[in-house]
């Protein structure tokens, strides 16, 4: 008879993703996961290697619950315009820091400026999930037929810029004053790329 796995994997790398998100690569030692994931250090190592390979999970998990998450709420036209989607997504963001107290900001920005994303198969992972972002926004931009493919990718990066910076600050404790002025920020940008979409 086969003997019960020990521990849920799904929930493991759930808590071990939330250890990075909270704490970053570097400060996350072995002992801290081991306690985070709620399991034995030979459990660890017969499935998960080593640090650096739970790692690169927790990045995968974080790309396909949340990141994919964003694009699907980007690309979905029955959220409206791709104008009022993109807000939409700002203002989710707000409401979550102002309701929810959400003072772990984004796990993407905080590893992309963590140690472990510098080269090697992390800073890929991390380079492909901001790529991804980007995207949306542009296509976003684009359902509205608006802009030319130059202006809707320049304010699809500078709307980018806007999101990263938006989710910093929530981590660091965001007022309700300046999450509505970022917004106000966002909406400026959109109304001015559409402008210069009409002009070209």
């Amino acid at each position: 008879m086969a003997r019960p796995r020990e521990f849920d994997p799904d929930e493991a790398m759930d808590k071990a993703m939330g250890l990075f998100w909270d704490v970053g690569y570097e400060e996350a030692s072995l002992t801290e996961l081991l306690a985070a994931m709620e399991i034995t250090k030979g459990s660890f190592y017969k499935a998960f290697q080593d640090k650096q390979s739970i790692y690169l999970a927790s990045l995968d998990r974080y790309n396909d619950k949340v990141i994919s998450g964003t694009v699907a709420y980007l690309g979905n036209p029955a959220e409206g315009s791709g104008r009022a989607r993109i807000l939409g997504l700002f203002a989710k963001v707000a409401q979550a820091v102002e309701l929810d107290g959400d003072r772990l900001g984004c796990f993407l920005c905080n590893a992309l400026i963590d140690k472990a994303a510098e080269g090697g198969e992390a800073e890929g992972k991390l380079q492909a999930m901001v790529h991804r972002l980007e995207s949306a926004f542009y296509k976003a931009l684009q359902d509205d037929g608006q802009l030319n493919a130059r202006d809707a990718r320049e304010t699809a990066r500078g709307v980018l810029s806007a999101y990263f910076g938006l989710r910093v600050l929530g981590r660091s404790g965001l007022s309700k004053e300046m999450a509505a002025d970022c917004i106000r920020q966002v909406e400026w940008l959109l109304a001015r790329g559409g402008r210069a979409g009409q002009t070209a």
